[in-house]
């Protein structure tokens, strides 16, 4: 046990030689010292390495933070370290959203994350996080490949937040992911976003008024809004990134 880790060394031999004994036993006993040293510094050297791999995403303006196989929060870039107080929080070595809701999808979308890392790496939807005063966060959760784990020097998942907010065209399959809209609902929100009015949109989209008022109603509900105004300040503020 070296840092609350445990960590394992498996020794074998052929069938000729037999199993070991306990006076051999007690020889590796004695570098176990030894081995804790090592085990120590090699972690030390690993942390230290975090920095500046987690710094790469600094650059791209996300908010970037390693999970371990349970969701605890292992490292963090400065982007996420200056959300943390705004929105986010950690609590009993988790990260947590403050807004009650937000948090509740926050921790389904981490839970899912961590399931999906032990069964393939299945693909995780994104949640989008709601702070009091600031604009929303676009909270998305990767489940390590081996590269990927080697170019971050460990860690299991990798949680990144990026603000929402941007003045480029909206991309439809994000909106789709990030608020669980059906395909016509995120391109009457791109529509919409575009400052057509629903007459507008439908027209441009070549569908009923009828059939824009009801998708516009139940895209107000599954993006907290309430109005269209109000709708189109909050898409406004998300990036387009395909």
């Amino acid at each position: 046990m070296v840092k609350k880790h445990k960590w394992f060394l498996s020794m074998f031999r052929d069938a000729r030689s037999g199993a070991f004994d306990l006076s051999e036993a007690d020889h590796f006993l004695r570098v176990v010292p030894e081995l804790t040293q090592i085990i120590s510094l090699a972690e030390k050297i690993w942390e230290i390495s975090l920095d500046p791999t987690l710094a790469i995403l600094d650059q791209f303006n996300f908010g970037a933070t390693l999970l371990d196989h349970r969701g605890c929060l292992k490292r963090c870039n400065e982007h996420a370290d200056a959300l943390f107080g705004s929105g986010l929080l950690v609590r009993h070595g988790r990260v947590h959203a403050a807004d009650r809701e937000s948090d509740t999808r926050l921790q389904r979308m981490i839970g899912a994350a961590v399931s999906s890392a032990l069964n393939g790496a299945i693909p995780v939807e994104p949640e989008v996080i709601a702070r009091d005063g600031s604009f929303w966060l676009l909270a998305e959760v990767v489940p390590m490949t081996s590269f990927v784990r080697d170019l971050f020097s460990g860690g299991d998942l990798l949680l990144y937040f990026t603000v929402l907010v941007g003045d480029r065209p909206l991309s439809a399959q994000l909106l789709g992911q990030a608020f669980q809209l059906t395909a016509a609902e995120a391109r009457l929100a791109v529509s919409l976003t575009a400052g057509d009015g629903v007459d507008a949109a439908s027209a441009r989209l070549a569908i009923g008024r009828e059939t824009a008022r009801t998708q516009l109603r139940a895209i107000l509900a599954k993006t907290g809004t309430h109005r269209q105004a109000e709708l189109t300040a909050l898409l406004s503020r998300l990036p387009s990134r395909h």
